[in-house]
């Protein structure tokens, strides 16, 4: 999912029982030990040496708090047992009214004991009505189970005689779904929205598919699935597969879906509506590869998705594996929480994810389209066998696009500046500043209390992981990494995996030890902070470089290790030198015949690190100009926004700006560059003579944020109205005018309030304008658009105004925010939560209280129960401040009246 982580070494072969597990697919790797970790060719568990060295496993980990204060309780997670294999499942489905969220439902589930004969069997089923459940013989005969329970979370069935291992068995259950808290998401009719048929989409990842029927919704699992799902005629029925048949009768519906290679519970998908559905396949494809839009938008598909055919030919080539699922399917659907979910065979999207010709003009969603795309083979095909290894699916996912975007725009146009954009964003957000003791999970790590929070670490899997793989990719070599690829694919195709799986493929193709490059990236959080110094000593002719890791270093967090590349050019040739870090600091003298043109410090991004590198001017200028790679040039064009006085800065980066051929991210950064450095005439010049990108022009835009003057003001004025073609440099414009203050501006933001766009990113720039305008009419414009019938995306934008405009008017802030406490839109509520803690209203605790107890959702509990507590805090804190206040008045109007007595006293 896109695109909202000391004892001594044991010195022999050990069983550990704390993280034996089964992998999904197969028995673990070594019959030696039964259910436990691979000790094959290793003196000792490889685990076990780094829990001992207290490196490797994470809940062990450095600044990690691997158990609860006060409580003592063990915050790791493990995979839970399998005690059996579930093997195929069939869900029939009944529902009479698209229109009310209600349905009927027969699971039929088969399995097999795992071990030992099952005489439970438990499975993960949240807030379900469970009518009946019964065994089912090979014939079809139905008798009763020994026993069942049933507590709202799990359904627990009980056999006697116990199922004997080596048998399969079969069971029934009849249930049925009231508007499900999570997983299955139906939205209705409504006259807010005419014109927009009813559906259903679900969403299982993390855990959210035990919503809808009852399964071991854990990755560790994987079974085939079989949906059969009657619906009114005129609706379409999706899940994952092959269609097996459809068939209409009596103004009903049957759709009967198979997937007949096994893939894990939160993958299985159900979506159901009314669609135009336009085959992007090549003529001829054995492959279907239909994608599903809102009614009327069909003619705006292949310009979005016509390139998937393309990126599934890459895929099936750098992993050397074929497409492994019987159709590739993506599905746009309203409301939606996320950006897309790569359900196997078949991706939902988000329900605007279909581009008109204008938006085109901002670029494309390639990005998010073959993420998803990717994850058919590393997170469906492959899926991780815990989710403290989720980055072995996103790390892959986000690295496929470079892997596209390579195929597409060529190597550093590409590939570099993808991964460019992962490695800076991550290395910058995951540090830890000196002294910072902080509590961290690496990105590998079991220590979480909710499985979404291994998604959303500051060690994100996502630009992390793609910034490891690249570094792989770059350490062991194109053809030797490749090939470890493939081997890994292969090997564990239709399985799970963790990392120590894809590492020891890794090292068996390689012949590397690839051990401290995993503990050191993987398992412990954190990375290098690299402060580069580049000095040209005149009187000795050498260059002297130093290199200092500025991070928090000490016994729990070592400096890093790494091999970091320079590159120096001057008159006569460029020089290559390569500097071992492993300490903090490190420094090199160069011997050279002149001071150099440039220093390149990394510029093909070998090293994750958050590097700065301390030179002169000119050689950055010339870096800019002449830099071999686009991270090159874009660390230039930043690095020249702290040179602000010295000469031919701005020129530079105006040059950069205006010039056509450069790549559109370099002549961004030199816009934000101009932007603060306030070389506003530079700017205005560049956007007055015309920049035909618009993704530039946008940047160029908002580069004005902090302008003054009437040109300035004019210009932005321009873009903000409907003769900028572009909604990206419109929505810029806009929200610069807020930035700056003007309170002419308002009406032109209020007007694009009506504004129709793409995404609706006009008139959610108008709301953020109305926020930074932060006039008093400015509350009231934005109100309405908090309500429901406004896009689900743009009114938790609205809320956020409201709620920082709201000392204007803190009651009606109030009254127009509590309701949506009980909205039908996620988004609306966990937006109007944290509202009421902004906006400070003493009736928001009990409100608050009240969503709390109401709501379903276990997550939107979490989230009410504690804004709760930090408004009371924010109360009791004004409480306090007011008190501190009113005592302070009171004890200058005593010494006002002293000072006065003493002055009578003295005319006396």
């Amino acid at each position: 999912m896109p695109h909202p982580l000391p004892s001594a070494a044991l010195s022999a072969l050990v069983l550990c029982a704390s993280h034996t597990h089964v992998r999904a697919g197969g028995a673990s790797t070594s019959d030696a030990f039964l259910l436990g970790w691979d000790h094959a060719g290793s003196a000792e568990c490889l685990r076990c040496r780094l829990l001992g060295a207290g490196a490797h496993d994470s809940s062990a980990a450095p600044s990690e708090l691997r158990f609860e204060p006060g409580t003592g309780r063990d915050k790791r997670n493990f995979a839970p047992d399998r005690p059996a294999d579930l093997l195929h499942m069939k869900v029939e489905m009944n529902i009479e009214d698209m229109n009310t969220p209600t349905l009927k439902a027969v699971q039929t589930l088969t399995f097999a004991p795992v071990g030992r004969p099952l005489d439970v069997l438990r499975l993960n089923a949240e807030q379900m009505e469970i009518e009946s459940v019964c065994h089912v013989g090979p014939d079809g005969s139905k008798r009763s189970v020994a026993s069942t329970s049933y507590d709202d979370h799990v359904l627990t069935i009980r056999f006697d005689p116990p199922i004997a291992v080596g048998e399969q068995a079969t069971i029934q259950v009849d249930y049925a779904l009231h508007d499900p808290a999570q997983g299955l998401t139906w939205t209705t009719e409504s006259p807010e929205w005419p014109g927009r048929p009813a559906q259903i989409h679900t969403q299982g990842q993390p855990e959210t598919n035990r919503f809808w029927f009852p399964a071991h919704d854990f990755p560790n699992e994987r079974l085939t699935t079989e949906f059969v799902v009657t619906v009114p005629e005129g609706y379409v029925v999706s899940s994952n597969g092959k269609l097996i048949s459809e068939e209409t009768k009596d103004g009903r519906s049957t759709f009967h879906w198979l997937q007949d290679r096994d893939h894990v519970s939160y993958l299985v998908s159900l979506i159901v509506g009314k669609f135009d559905i336009v085959d992007v396949a090549p003529e001829g494809s054995e492959l279907k590869m239909p994608v599903y839009v809102p009614p009327g938008k069909g003619g705006q598909v292949r310009q979005t998705y016509g390139r998937t055919p393309e990126m599934l030919k890459v895929f099936e080539r750098r992993f050397d594996e074929p497409y492994p699922w019987a159709r590739y399917a993506q599905l746009v659907v309203w409301n939606f929480g996320a950006g897309g979910m790569e359900n196997t065979s078949a991706t939902t999207m988000f329900d605007t994810a279909v581009l008109d010709e204008t938006a085109l003009l901002d670029g494309d969603l390639d990005g998010l389209i073959s993420h998803e795309l990717a994850h058919q083979w590393f997170g469906d095909l492959i899926t991780c066998n815990t989710w403290a290894h989720i980055w072995l699916n996103e790390g892959w996912a986000t690295y496929s696009t470079a892997l596209w975007y390579e195929a597409r725009d060529g190597y550093d146009d590409g590939y570099l500046y993808s991964v460019y954009n992962s490695l800076r964003g991550v290395a910058k957000a995951d540090q830890f500043k000196p002294g910072d003791t902080s509590f961290r999970p690496a990105m590998v790590s079991p220590v979480y209390e909710h499985p979404w929070e291994t998604f959303r670490r500051t060690s994100n899997p996502y630009p992390k992981g793609c910034s490891i793989l690249h570094m792989l990719r770059m350490k062991l070599g194109e053809e030797l990494f490749f090939r470890a690829v493939g081997a890994y694919v292969d090997r564990y195709k239709f399985r799970t995996a963790e990392t120590d799986d894809f590492r020891q493929v890794l090292e068996e193709i390689s012949g590397q030890s690839l051990e401290k490059f995993f503990t050191q990236w993987c398992y412990r959080p954190g990375t290098p902070k690299l402060h580069v110094k580049a000095e040209w000593d005149e009187e000795l002719r050498e260059l002297h470089i130093v290199a200092e890791q500025m991070q928090r270093i000490d016994a729990e967090l070592p400096a890093f290790e790494f091999d970091l590349p320079i590159i120096v050019e001057t008159s006569t040739g460029s020089h290559s030198i390569i500097i071992s870090v492993d300490a903090q600091r490190h420094e090199r003298s160069v011997p050279l015949d002149e001071d150099p043109r440039m220093v390149l410090v990394d510029p093909q991004l070998t090293v994750l690190a958050d590097l700065s590198v301390q030179q002169p001017a000119r050689r950055f200028i010339a870096q800019l100009e002449g830099g071999p790679t686009v991270p090159s040039r874009l660390d230039a064009a930043a690095a020249l926004s702290s040179f602000a006085g010295r000469p031919g800065v701005v020129d530079a980066l105006r040059d950069c700006l205006a010039a056509k051929g450069e790549h559109h991210a370099v002549r961004s950064r030199a816009a934000e560059s101009l932007g603060k450095l306030a070389a506003t005439d530079a700017l205005l010049a560049c956007l007055e003579s015309g920049i035909d990108d618009a993704r530039v022009r946008a940047s160029a835009i908002r580069a004005l944020e902090s302008s003054r003057g009437d040109a300035a003001l004019t210009l932005l004025t321009k873009h903000a109205s409907g003769s900028e073609p572009s909604y990206a440099c419109r929505a810029a414009a806009l929200e610069a005018l807020g930035k700056l203050g003007d309170a002419s501006s308002l009406p032109l933001i209020e007007q694009a309030l009506e504004v129709d766009s793409q995404h609706d990113q006009v008139r959610q720039a108008a709301l953020r304008a109305l926020r930074e305008l932060d006039k008093a009419e400015c509350l009231a414009a934005a109100i309405p658009l908090t309500r429901f019938g406004v896009h689900s995306r743009t009114r938790p934008v609205a809320i956020d105004a409201v709620a920082n405009l709201a000392h204007y008017d803190k009651a009606r802030a109030y009254d127009a925010v509590a309701p949506l406490l009980s909205d039908s839109e996620d988004r609306t509520v966990r937006a109007a939560i944290e509202a009421l803690v902004k906006i400070e209203d003493e009736r928001g605790v009990q409100a608050l209280e009240v969503a709390a107890s109401a709501t379903r959702n276990a997550e939107v509990r979490r989230a009410a129960e504690s804004a709760r507590d930090r408004l009371r805090s924010a109360l009791d804190k004004s409480d306090s401040m007011t008190s501190t206040r009113a005592e302070i008045e009171r004890l200058s109007r005593e010494l006002e009246q002293l000072r006065q007595k003493v002055e009578e006293q003295k005319s006396e």
